[in-house]
């Protein structure tokens, strides 16, 4: 590719670098960078005294920023079911943008290797399974200069397929259990099921079941085999205190209805005091986490990661967890 000064007259087919104001029709308008020099334009540019001008011009082996930029977001999003659009491309940049409310899923590595073939094409995005609302965009793929060798870009797009997808959030049967004791203050209680509300809301879960009882493992027992029952898909369990022992009373009581504790602790803060555990009932699992103090707040935390997952139907394993360490410190 060429990029330089040359005499306005033999700037034809080239690409505008830099925007530039000039007259026409006794109206003073911008002509924008990126924009491909035609014979009009030529002409504009001579008769507003312009006798130079720094372009760009493509080799035969380069494709323009533009094509090649569009060419790539429709293989990253190559799945029908990826949940996103693609937004009108200019100036070497083409964004992706989510059709839904959910969570983004990609390959970290293979986002890796699509940035290490050239530095000519850099693709940037969210975090891995951050939240993400419809019509947010969720990654933007930019090409630095104005055109792009084929041969790398093809490269590219034989290692894109199907980079990004949103996951949506679902519908989710959620249970909020409350313990008590005769120290508990009836506005924290109030409190807590009113932020909840507002957390799970902005995932589309409009309603949350509240249940309420004393602090003791009989007791939770009772309201977990309650909700249960009722069909849950996920339980939310606030003790009075945070929990701080897998010998705590609410893990013994998920212990005691025959319930698995998958975690205690995350690498968040806040958050580092969540529990995570399920319970199989007929055909299906039920998620059951036990919320760490800090969740009472409308304040991002640890467990806010948990319910984004756990709402699109993702698999949660201990090394995922572990994972969240990198960024953990909110």
């Amino acid at each position: 590719m060429f990029f330089g000064e040359v005499k306005t007259e033999s700037s034809l087919n080239g690409i505008l670098s830099i925007s530039i104001e000039v007259i026409k029709d006794k109206k003073k308008i911008k002509v924008s960078k990126g924009t491909i020099i035609d014979k009009n334009l030529v002409e504009l540019l001579l008769i507003n005294n312009v006798k130079y001008i720094t372009c760009a011009m493509l080799d035969d082996d380069e494709i323009d920023e533009n094509t090649a930029v569009y060419e790539i977001s429709k293989k990253v999003i190559n799945s029908k079911n990826s949940n996103i659009k693609i937004q009108d491309t200019k100036r070497g940049r083409c964004n992706l943008i989510s059709n839904v409310d959910g969570v983004i899923s990609f390959l970290p590595n293979q986002l890796f290797s699509i940035n290490s073939i050239t530095n000519d094409i850099g693709i940037s995005s969210l975090k891995v399974f951050s939240k993400v609302k419809k019509d947010q965009i969720v990654a933007s793929i930019k090409a630095i200069p104005f055109g792009i060798k084929k041969k790398q870009l093809q490269a590219i797009i034989n290692i894109s397929k199907n980079c990004f997808k949103i996951l949506p959030f679902k519908k989710k049967n959620i249970h909020l259990i409350q313990t008590t004791n005769k120290n508990t203050l009836t506005k924290i209680l109030e409190k807590t099921i009113k932020v909840t509300d507002e957390r799970l809301s902005s995932c589309g879960v409009n309603k949350v079941v509240e249940k309420k009882c004393s602090h003791e493992i009989k007791s939770i027992c009772l309201k977990l085999k309650e909700s249960i029952n009722e069909n849950a898909d996920i339980i939310l369990i606030f003790g009075t205190s945070a929990i701080c022992d897998i010998n705590d009373i609410i893990p013994k009581a998920i212990k005691q209805i025959n319930g698995e504790i998958l975690r205690l602790g995350m690498p968040v803060e806040p958050g580092n005091l969540m529990l995570l555990a399920e319970i199989k009932f007929s055909k299906k699992k039920i998620s059951i986490i036990g919320m760490p103090a800090c969740a009472r707040s409308k304040k991002e935390n640890g467990v806010d990661w948990i319910l984004w997952r756990k709402l699109c139907d993702l698999k949660i394993s201990s090394d995922d967890i572990n994972h969240m360490g990198n960024g953990g410190l909110l």
